[in-house]
């Protein structure tokens, strides 16, 4: 392997650590503490924005859930460079990372219950989501860096 895909591989594996401990982080703040978190985003929205949805509880709830799909959207973009990064690119091992996305959206559903904030299915199939929405687009990507630049193939 040579230094620069070292540095690449540390690099991805730095940044998928942190995306996970900033995922499970949130998960296991309080109910109160989460809220005030949210609101506390909210707050830095344009007008526009806020305008637009004259409840702010409906639109708390919509950047909460958009939170969820862009961190899980996050961590599958990282998770999937870092397989590719090391070359792997046939079905068998993306077939499992695609699971270890669900796991993931499944443990943080999990911690929710103990941190006393209820758990719900759908989030957890929204978190795969964005999981699956990152794999696919960093999918797509390396399938057309490599198409226009064969002697590049891997």
């Amino acid at each position: 392997m040579t230094k620069g895909k070292k540095a690449g591989v540390l690099i991805l594996s730095v940044l998928l650590g942190c995306n996970l401990c900033f995922i499970w982080g949130n998960s296991m703040l309080s109910r109160t503490d989460s809220s005030t978190l949210s609101f506390d985003v909210l707050a830095l929205l344009p007008s526009f924005i806020k305008d637009l949805f004259p409840d702010r509880e409906l639109l708390g709830h919509i950047l909460r859930k958009l939170a969820h799909f862009t961190e899980f959207l996050s961590l599958g973009g990282l998770s999937t460079g870092l397989l590719l990064l090391l070359g792997q690119r046939k079905p068998h091992p993306l077939l499992h990372l695609l699971c270890g996305g669900f796991f993931v959206a499944a443990i943080d559903e999990t911690i929710q219950i103990f941190s006393h904030r209820g758990s719900q299915l759908q989030d957890v199939w929204l978190d795969f989501a964005g999981f699956t929405a990152g794999f696919l687009l960093l999918l797509g990507a390396d399938t057309l860096r490599r198409r226009r630049s064969p002697q590049q193939k891997q």
